[in-house]
């Protein structure tokens, strides 16, 4: 998953096939979606909506503590932002350790075990990306109006006989770790409340993950829902090839994400 200056994520070394091969597995998959002629562009009036309807000025403006949960354990996640400042605390398991990380705007720290550690200039990114990770989808959609975050809309198309909103979400070139990842958002036409989203990811091997939202509650003045997550592998695959045919037929269960001991206080 990305890893932008705030928040967002995949730890994956990357296996390319062969130009022939990718275009075997795109005729074999069917043809995509997207068109070259879609322009990406900064801001979508759609991902506006979104936003606002979330949380707005209250995702801007406030701190929040959670716990975000799934078979592979739980995270407790610390997160303030006040206008261009920001403060975000993580804790869990990473590796065979209890990992810490406090990131800020000019400050970043490290405990493993309860006990500080020096940080080595090589790996600061990864501390970095580590936070990312793990305090991005909780706070979607904030963060799609960040810079080098470009958007593409394709318009409705129908899942189980709604219709629905679809986005498509890039970055720029070299600008986090991650930032060859795609996104797919599906949002409700009318609120932008994000119903659906599915991400691709290069490695060893990539593939997609595609989260259904589910249970939406509001906490706060925050909109929060937790997350059914399914999943392929495959390098050849892209958010592009997402279909409700291709979810039903390709993609199995992996976990449930929950969002546990939510507290949101606002700044103002």
């Amino acid at each position: 998953m990305h890893s932008l200056s705030k928040d967002v994520v995949s730890n994956v070394l990357v296996s390319r096939y062969a130009s022939v091969l990718l275009l075997a597995a795109a005729l074999a998959l069917g043809p995509s979606p997207v068109g070259g002629a879609e322009a990406k562009v900064d801001r979508l009036a759609i991902i506006d909506q979104a936003i606002e309807f979330h949380g707005g000025e209250t995702f801007r403006s406030s701190e929040t503590e959670l716990d975000m949960c799934s078979k592979s354990g739980c995270f407790h996640i610390r997160a303030r932002r006040d206008g261009g400042l920001f403060d975000f605390e993580v804790a869990g398991r990473a590796g065979d350790a209890h990992q810490r990380v406090r990131w800020s705007n000019d400050h970043l720290e490290v405990w493993r075990d309860q006990e500080p550690i020096p940080i080595e200039p090589a790996k600061r990114q990864k501390y970095m990306d580590w936070v990312s990770a793990r305090t991005y989808f909780p706070f979607l959609p904030f963060g799609l109006n960040d810079p080098s975050v470009y958007k593409t809309d394709l318009g409705k198309e129908r899942w189980h006989g709604k219709a629905l909103h679809k986005v498509k979400v890039t970055f720029e070139p070299g600008s986090s770790t991650d930032a060859s990842d795609e996104y797919m958002y599906w949002l409700d036409p009318q609120t932008g409340r994000v119903e659906q989203f599915a991400y691709s990811f290069e490695g060893n091997p990539g593939g997609l993950r595609f989260r259904r939202a589910e249970n939406h509650r509001r906490i706060g003045g925050l909109l929060f829902f937790d997350q059914e997550n399914l999943g392929t592998a495959g390098d050849e695959l892209r958010v592009d090839h997402i279909t409700p045919d291709f979810v039903e037929q390709r993609m199995q269960a992996i976990s449930n994400v929950e969002l546990k001991r939510i507290e949101v206080r606002s700044l103002r």
